[in-house]
């Protein structure tokens, strides 16, 4: 939506009713109505009897999904869109279903904003609460799997992966990055390092690709644990300094520097803000997110997470923007 294409009531209504259009998509992937509705697409009526829902219900979501533009509608049978068969559909190469129930999960937390704007406390979780929640876990990772599996894509065009044959993936989840990176260069070997109940899923994963004994998997914390001393030719970073503050990434990043051999290089990838840290859209409303869902986290700008890698050691900075907001940060070990 561009502000400057809409009158000044109409930006108004268009914010102050958008979560109804998020709750019919969010709905609408939960019920995996985009798998049912693909290829030659169905009638509505059989997608209520397959769903077990109310005829009349169904037909005003579906329709509302018409308006939309994830689905059309020819006579009475809807199929999906173009978007809809690319990301939409279960099984398919780039689907992101997995990271819209994601953003579905985190409805609860932001309907209480306002108790975070006044105590300046996360809302996400009660400090109370030590047991991991298994599901909730896993559904996150695979909500990181759905965009990582994107942003690879566009960031293994950005470096030149063959350059490199040691690589970290610090925090790196199920092993997304470091499964594709490996795969686009034979000589590389990675290790992902994460939290004990995340290596879990990552060895999983490992195994499910046919990348074992390419991409290994190591357990600990990233504020504790030491990642190695001049292993890597290649630390890749990706959405993890949002979680801390800035003493704590600076030590996070020295540690990479100190896990780098001579000529390594850090690769951070963030929602990277302007100077005054009011754009992109995205990321000015993700430091809110992370104010209800950490204890100091936020999103950064260049010039901050610049001084930070400088301030440790890193030379030749640089910015790469990608798409969806996000961004690399690059700083080389001379």
């Amino acid at each position: 939506m561009q502000k400057s294409s809409l009158s000044p009531l109409s930006y108004l209504n268009e914010i102050s009713y958008s979560y109804w259009k998020a709750q019919v998509l969010f709905v609408a992937v939960d019920m995996d109505m985009f798998t049912l509705t693909a290829g030659n697409g169905k009638s509505c009526k059989a997608i209520a009897k397959k769903l077990r829902t109310d005829l009349r219900a169904t037909e005003m979501i579906l329709n509302a999904l018409v308006s939309l533009e994830f689905l059309r509608k020819i006579k009475e049978v809807y199929r999906n869109t173009d978007i809809s068969n690319r990301y939409l559909v279960k099984g398919s190469p780039l689907y992101q279903g997995d990271r819209i129930h994601h953003f579905h999960n985190m409805l609860d937390y932001w309907s209480k904003l306002s108790d975070a704007v006044k105590t300046g406390k996360p809302t996400a979780y009660d400090d109370a609460e030590e047991k991991v929640d298994e599901k909730r876990l896993r559904e996150f990772i695979r909500a990181m799997h759905n965009i990582g599996v994107v942003q690879a894509g566009e960031i293994r065009k950005k470096l030149n992966l063959k350059k490199y044959y040691s690589l970290l993936d610090l925090a790196g989840g199920q092993g997304t990055y470091a499964v594709r990176f490996a795969k686009e260069n034979p000589k590389l070997k990675a290790v992902v390092f994460d939290l004990p109940e995340v290596i879990k899923i990552t060895r999983e994963h490992i195994k499910e690709s046919g990348m074992k004994g390419k991409v290994t998997a190591k357990a600990g914390d990233c504020l504790k644990d030491s990642f190695g001393k001049g292993m890597y030719d290649i630390v890749f970073v990706s959405n993890l300094l949002h979680i801390y503050k800035p003493v704590e990434n600076r030590k996070i990043l020295k540690k990479c520097w100190d896990s780098l051999l001579k000529k390594g290089i850090v690769v951070v990838q963030e929602f990277v803000l302007n100077s005054a840290k009011t754009q992109p859209l995205f990321g000015s409303l993700f430091s809110l997110n992370m104010l209800m869902g950490t204890h100091r986290g936020s999103s950064y700008s260049y010039v901050e997470m610049k001084e930070w890698l400088k301030d440790v050691g890193f030379k030749n900075v640089k910015r790469v923007d990608l798409d969806l907001d996000s961004g690399l940060v690059i700083g080389h070990k001379s």
